[in-house]
């Protein structure tokens, strides 16, 4: 016992603070949406390659065989450029 009968903390007016680490609660939610975002930007372009390349050979041109891989290198540019200028 201390001070007038009352244990430390204890104490009339007296208020025990406690540390708490600070975390955003959105801070999960929003690194979830980046990625889900990413993913389905990488997936359009796999997607984009992928029916590219089969309409190429279905069409026989090589023009369309360049152009679905300068679309896929040009969209992947864009998310890969675009994620650095955002941080």
């Amino acid at each position: 016992m201390h001070a007038q009968g009352f244990p430390p903390g204890e104490w009339p007016g007296t208020v025990l603070m406690v540390a708490q680490p600070q975390r955003e609660p959105d801070a999960a939610a929003r690194l979830r949406a980046a990625n889900v975002r990413t993913g389905l930007v990488l997936g359009l372009i796999a997607a984009v390659f992928f029916f590219g390349v089969i309409i190429a050979e279905l069409t026989g041109k090589p023009t369309t065989a360049v152009a679905v891989i300068g679309t896929a290198v040009l969209l992947y540019l864009i998310v890969a450029i675009g994620r650095h200028l955002r941080k």
